[in-house]
């Protein structure tokens, strides 16, 4: 039934009963032809390539966990490696601290002792 015969239909239905009633009948219709309408096999042939869509979409959120799986692996790695590398900055400053600490030591003792030497000169 052509879509102009439906509302013609459902006009005359409308003029000889009620507007809910015609709604239902027209309702109770099939709304395209027949041979328009999808089956039980053409239904089970998508049912079929959903569950190929669905296999695809399984192994696709495989590969992304296995990606996050590495990269929180990297991460890892990552922030292991900058914690050593903290660790051997921390090291060579308190060497070199020691270093300036014990050349501020020596020059303040050169001053004190030509100060020392200057007083007892004069």
């Amino acid at each position: 039934m052509s879509e102009e015969d439906r509302s013609r239909l459902y006009a005359w239905f409308r003029e000889h009963t009620d507007e809910p009633l015609a709604e239902y009948l027209m309702s109770c219709l099939a709304p395209a032809p027949l041979s328009d309408l999808a089956t039980k096999t053409d239904l089970a042939g998508i049912d079929k390539r959903f569950e190929r869509v669905d296999q695809r979409f399984d192994a696709l959120f495989a590969l992304r966990e296995a990606d996050r799986t590495e990269a929180a692996a990297l991460r890892e790695q990552d922030r292991a490696q900058a914690a050593a590398l903290r660790e051997q900055d921390r090291a060579e400053r308190k060497s070199d601290l020691r270093s300036i600490k014990a050349h501020h030591y020596t020059v303040i003792g050169f001053i004190v002792a030509l100060f020392v030497a200057n007083l007892t000169i004069l």
